[in-house]
């Protein structure tokens, strides 16, 4: 395959356009190395880590398979690094929902919730490498090593805001998010069990439908009555974790 062109944006898969890249940012035409891993994403969500072919990127982007090691030194980095861009991406999209949704105390805990159970969705076969690391040793080890302190801190900030939204609903207020000190923030949530036992519970509870409804359970996906009345289930569970804060 011949080398390309900076100036050359074509590539043999046709859908590729301007509008396609919008999807992932502000630029129409993103640096190459960002285009490999916005589709390594979007592959290795539909088809999971461990049937991801790189060259099936390399083929739709025309460019050649050695350009892989080439940015990021092989196929398990690209892995790696892809990862920990789709969890920004996750993360940053909770907080858009919550900016998005009208200012007041519930409905912006219940666009964190909503936006969780769809997210994790549309995590696909990424919520193997971040939700059950066993599943994917040696990508989930790269993930730590070289980007395990940058997830923490964004689990860290998304907690906290969490922790922030739930005592809004239990004190009737609408916090900004601009004004949330986080790290002001973390040592009054540590030092308050309760505060964090709230946050918590809503985190791990929304995680679990979240993974049930994302992963199509094997036990229950194939009963009718139950797959007929999943979104009605999944709106009175979030219903019902609202009403437990008050408790």
């Amino acid at each position: 395959m011949a080398r390309r062109r900076l100036s050359d944006t074509s590539h043999p898969d046709t859908k590729l356009d301007d509008q396609y890249w919008l999807r992932f940012g502000d630029l129409p035409q993103p640096p190459m190395r960002d285009k490999i891993i916005f589709l390594t994403a979007e592959e290795v969500a539909t088809v999971g880590p461990a049937e991801f072919n790189v060259a099936s990127v390399c083929d739709r982007l025309g460019v050649t398979h050695p350009m892989v090691n080439h940015y990021f030194r092989g196929r398990d980095n690209l892995l790696a690094e892809t990862a920990y861009v789709v969890y920004q991406r996750y993360i940053d999209s909770l907080w858009k929902a919550v900016r998005q949704a009208p200012p007041e105390p519930r409905a912006r805990l219940r666009a964190w919730m909503s936006q969780q159970i769809t997210g994790t969705d549309e995590l696909g076969g990424w919520g193997g490498i971040l939700n059950y690391p066993a599943s994917s040793v040696h990508i989930s080890g790269l993930l730590e090593e070289r980007y395990g302190e940058g997830i923490r801190g964004l689990f860290e900030t998304n907690i906290i805001r969490l922790g922030v939204l739930v005592e809004d609903v239990r004190r009737e207020l609408t916090t900004s998010l601009d004004q949330i000190d986080v790290a002001a923030l973390r040592a009054q949530f540590l030092a308050d069990p309760q505060i964090m036992a709230r946050a918590a519970t809503v985190a791990w509870s929304t995680l679990g439908v979240a993974v049930w409804n994302a992963g199509q359970h094997l036990a229950s996906s194939k009963i009718d009555e139950l797959q007929a009345n999943k979104e009605a289930l999944i709106e009175a569970h979030i219903d019902r974790m609202i009403a437990t804060i008050l408790i």
